[in-house]
């Protein structure tokens, strides 16, 4: 498992998207350090902790989303790790759900970080006990957050990679763009996955009090 996801993350696009994710937090953390600095105590730093957090979310999950369905399969073939999970007991179809899964915990994990990185950074900000206890659970949401997005663009690319095959970041593409543009046609982009993550990162904010507080 853990030379799967391994694989996966050494890849350009996850590399891309590892780093994005982090430059992102970084950008919105001089942010919030500016804001606290000129405001105060009181400085609302809950507004860019969920700019940021939006940000983040497509800044880390695109690349990462995309390499995970790249043709995996044949990559693992050419370079014999179907081969060396055979020795080991382990046939194609048990292979194919440890590449589900490295999907899933790579888009979690890339998520996660930064996510929790800010939202802990503004909780060392906060003016108050209270207030840095509300971006405490904040923080521990938004890792919900990332996990929920961790399964359902890990599972999807792995469909699109099997599918797909050397076409399966094109059709990635297509079954996530196409759809969130007709709902955006429609006015309903919570028909579409990133719509429907957005609402899933919007509750998750309304759950902690959106990191408000002083």
């Amino acid at each position: 498992m853990e030379l799967v996801r391994t694989r996966l993350a050494r890849t350009r696009e996850a590399r891309l998207g590892f780093f994005a994710g982090l430059a992102t937090a970084a950008v919105f953390a001089v942010m919030a350090a500016a804001l606290r600095a000129g405001d105060g105590p009181s400085a609302p730093l809950e507004g860019i902790v969920e700019l940021g957090a939006a940000s983040i979310a497509w800044a880390a999950a695109t690349p990462t989303a995309l390499a995970a369905a790249r043709n995996r399969g044949a990559h693992d073939r050419a370079d014999g790790i179907e081969a060396l999970a055979a020795t080991r007991g382990i046939h194609a179809r048990g292979l194919e759900a440890a590449r589900a899964v490295a999907a899933m915990m790579q888009i979690a994990r890339t998520l996660g970080i930064p996510l929790v990185g800010l939202a802990l950074l503004t909780a060392a900000l906060a003016g108050s006990f209270r207030g840095a206890l509300a971006r405490i659970g904040l923080a521990v949401w938004l890792a919900v957050f990332a996990a929920i997005a961790g399964v359902t663009l890990g599972s999807l690319a792995t469909l699109c990679s099997r599918f797909g095959g050397r076409r399966g970041r094109l059709l990635l593409a297509v079954v996530v763009v196409v759809p969130w543009m007709l709902a955006a046609l429609a006015d309903s982009t919570v028909y579409s996955i990133p719509g429907a993550l957005g609402a899933v990162l919007s509750f998750a904010f309304e759950l902690a009090g959106g990191g408000a507080g002083a």
